[in-house]
């Protein structure tokens, strides 16, 4: 009996022993993903792949701000916005800004220029590779559409005659069975797809806009074939010098888990 005892202890030392190795020996991050943040709080990830040279770079600016950040006479702004963004060439010449748009959208693999849902805003650049010269540009016309946007009558004027190339995710969201899932949900009442209030409220928008699209909501992402600390320097001395600080904490984000945020009673 004694000697049984022994050999289970022993068979139980061995387990955690076992386990602590197993624990010591996780997964370590890729060397060549780098991440930071700078100081005005904007979150950056670069993954580098040397080994897929041919591959286009991928280039993502995600903004805490979608549909459930709107009161009911900002329905739309969120979905919005990103069209006049999309309208200006900011700090770059328009012809090079227009370049830029046409060589930014991959033709095995489209996808809308921005994405907007219930808590986040997506820019979506891919650009061809080994053309750093673009990846430059890509930068400087997301900083200014991020934190130097102008929205007056005449930019949202503009914007209203032009193509709306802005999607909503999901998709379809009046779908039927979407719908069911969000039901008891204040998602329900936030439709990211919501039709813009007419007329349109130019003070207002711009509040929104300064308020939610600020560089501490704001997470850049790029992926390719890359130069991790030439592109660190260059996410530094782009978006270094953007403003604002969000003052409102952001709503619960429910979407992500599909889960129902329910009303605080």
């Amino acid at each position: 009996m004694q000697g049984t005892t022994i050999k289970l202890l022993t068979g139980g030392l061995l387990m955690v022993a076992a386990a602590g190795y197993v624990q010591a020996e996780a997964l370590q991050p890729d060397p060549a993903w780098q991440q930071g943040t700078l100081a005005n709080g904007l979150s950056w990830q670069v993954l580098a792949t040397p080994q897929r040279p041919s591959d286009r770079i991928e280039v993502r600016l995600s903004v805490n701000i979608g549909s459930l950040s709107e009161s009911t006479q900002q329905s739309g702004f969120s979905r919005f916005i990103p069209r006049p963004a999309l309208t200006q060439s900011g700090s770059l010449p328009t012809m090079q800004a227009r370049s830029l748009w046409q060589q930014s959208i991959d033709p095995k693999r489209p996808l809308p220029p921005a994405i907007v849902s219930y808590d986040y805003t997506m820019f979506n650049l891919s650009l061809p590779n080994n053309r750093n010269d673009l990846l430059k540009e890509a930068l400087s016309w997301l900083a200014d559409a991020s934190g130097k946007l102008a929205i007056t009558p005449e930019s949202i004027n503009h914007a209203l005659q032009g193509s709306d190339m802005v999607a909503t995710w999901p998709l379809d969201t009046k779908e039927g069975w979407w719908r069911y899932r969000l039901k008891g949900s204040t998602m329900l009442g936030h439709d990211p797809a919501a039709p813009l209030k007419q007329p349109i409220d130019v003070a207002q928008l711009k509040d929104f806009y300064q308020k939610w699209y600020t560089p501490d909501a704001m997470t850049l992402i790029v992926v390719g074939n890359v130069d991790s600390r030439s592109v660190a320097e260059q996410i530094n001395k782009t978006f270094g010098d953007l403003k604002g600080k969000r003052e409102t904490p952001q709503r619960c984000r429910p979407y992500r888990r599909c889960l129902p945020c329910r009303s605080a009673s």
